[in-house]
């Protein structure tokens, strides 16, 4: 733990859970400009996107067209459409699940995606250290970041600032950006080493909120670049975050941790365990209905959480309840159904080597198990599951 903590009690909420209808994995996850929460699926059997009501009804799914990995990022866009990143792409689908994709500039990975400014949708290209933005139409370009050191950057989320600049993270080189419209990009280190910065959000005090996932804290810079630091009390490590109509910010702790994480402006943190265990929560979002909605990727379902100042039936626990535990001792059938050890994208694999089949640390040298690309901890990084070798392409080390 790096920096301070101040754990509080928060308020008594609800969590309520839809169980997605077909196999998803859900991701990524906003609130759609039809009134309806967009989420992303993850399982690639089919690759597509789908959408929830805030009275729980499930809309269709919504095939795309990317074939090893499932959509990245999602968000609202300025014309009535979703926007996605994909797999060397982006994708503009309409409320009604019509489907056009565009592809990255130089075919680069792309990650987070927001609405910008100009009324173009920017985001990370975190394979080439660059940022791009596209048109409502379809025009995309992009900005490279200052190289220094010969080393990458690795940008993941984005937002916009309240400054109309959009803010960003490096998650390998260990620093928040800004970009202009124009293209100019200052860098702010964060104080505390190898940090792993991955989302990011606008906040409701007017500065921007980020997760520090293998540092295990939340963060805070100001729009003229002072970052402060919030160690979690329960040492979980946050992966996604939103700001929440209650004024807080709201992440998601998935793994082990199992909990959804409520931080104030000044930095209090309360944390609560979600209900049903080993979900593996990962985007979150603020809804149209004045609720908390996130993805819950190895349950299949997406959640709810109401009375977000009072009054529900799931109560903040001290940072020693927080915490689930694998169904048997251990014992697994993929590289996912591990907790994670501490690595960037998940350092746990199931291990073959032995029956029953165990869970160890990928440090020592076990390349896991998977059947599909989910069953992969780096799958949101482009990890993704050769089926001939039964092994994911990426694990952390």
């Amino acid at each position: 733990m790096s920096a301070p903590v101040m754990a509080v009690m928060g308020p008594a909420v609800t969590f309520t859970e839809f169980k997605v209808p077909t196999n998803a994995s859900p991701g990524g996850i906003c609130a759609g400009p039809d009134g309806r929460i967009w989420f992303l699926h993850q399982d690639t059997g089919p690759s597509a996107n789908q959408a929830i009501g805030t009275d729980g009804t499930f809309s269709p799914v919504y095939k795309v067209s990317v074939t090893n990995i499932g959509p990245i990022g999602i968000t609202p866009g300025p014309d009535g459409n979703v926007w996605y990143t994909k797999q060397q792409g982006i994708g503009r689908m309409t409320p009604s699940g019509q489907d056009t994709e565009f592809g990255a500039p130089g075919g680069a990975e792309t990650a987070g995606i927001v609405k910008g400014p100009d009324g173009n949708l920017w985001f990370a290209e975190r394979d080439v250290d660059r940022i791009g933005k596209i048109t409502p139409s379809g025009q995309a370009s992009d900005f490279p970041l200052p190289m220094t050191g010969g080393t990458g950057k690795t940008p993941a989320g984005i937002t916009l600032g309240p400054d109309g600049n959009l803010w960003f993270t490096e998650t390998t080189a260990n620093n928040i950006g800004r970009i202009t419209p124009a293209g100019v990009v200052t860098e702010f280190a964060i104080p505390t080493h190898a940090s792993f910065p991955s989302a990011i959000t606008l906040g409701p005090d007017g500065n921007l909120w980020f997760v520090e996932h293998d540092a295990h804290n939340i963060g805070r810079i100001t729009p003229t670049g002072t970052i402060t630091e919030f160690g979690i009390p329960s040492g979980g490590r946050p992966y996604a975050i939103a700001s929440g109509p209650d004024g807080n910010l709201w992440f998601t702790e998935p793994g082990f941790y199992n909990a959804i994480g409520r931080c104030t402006p000044t930095g209090g943190i309360a944390e609560y365990p979600i209900p049903t265990p080993n979900t593996n929560a990962a985007g979150i979002t603020a809804g149209p209905d004045k609720n908390l909605w996130f993805a819950e990727q190895d349950a299949d379902s997406i959640a709810r959480i109401s009375n977000l100042t009072g009054g529900g039936n799931v109560n903040s626990v001290t940072p020693d309840k927080i915490g689930t535990t694998l169904t048997t001792s251990g014992a697994c059938t993929k590289d996912t159904d591990c907790i994670a050890s501490g690595k960037a994208c998940g350092g746990d694999v199931c291990s073959y080597k032995t029956t029953p089949h165990t869970c160890v640390l990928s440090t020592v040298g076990d390349p896991g198990w998977c059947t599909t690309t989910a069953d992969c901890w780096c799958a949101f990084q482009g990890a993704t599951c050769d089926t001939t070798t039964n092994h994911c392409s990426i694990v952390t080390r």
